[in-house]
């Protein structure tokens, strides 16, 4: 995910003297404008199947409360996508969609640290025990 996330922000080199896709020639904007969304897509996708793996691992193996909130937090990174699309798909600036994922990437180290690192306990414990 994280190197998705990387390539995302690559698709750009103008960001840093442009706050938006349409100053940008027309010819390099539709380019990137392709490459984003695919990768957007691509992004949310694999995102998406990796919460559903680690709830199907998460089931029986993890106390309750840590499933119920890494599950919410699954489910505030599924939003964060949703809005990154909703946004690009309405005005199609990319610049605008990078600095989502940006987002996206604090969000998700977060979510490593706080739920991930815990989950992969609970899991060698469960493990261990069988």
């Amino acid at each position: 995910m994280l190197q998705l996330i990387e390539r995302i922000e690559a698709q750009c080199n103008q960001r840093d003297r442009l706050d938006n896709c349409n100053d940008c020639h027309s010819s390099q904007r539709g380019v990137c404008h392709g490459n984003i969304e695919q990768m957007i897509r691509a992004f949310v996708e694999i995102t998406l199947k990796h919460n559903l793996v680690e709830s199907i691992y998460m089931d029986g193996m993890v106390p309750t409360a840590h499933r119920i909130a890494h599950n919410q937090a699954h489910m505030d990174i599924a939003q964060q996508l949703k809005e990154i699309r909703v946004v690009f798909s309405g005005d199609g600036n990319g610049i605008q969609a990078i600095e989502g994922i940006d987002r996206v990437r604090e969000t998700l180290f977060a979510h490593f640290k706080e739920y991930d690192q815990q989950l992969e306990g609970y899991l060698a414990a469960a493990v261990a025990s069988a």
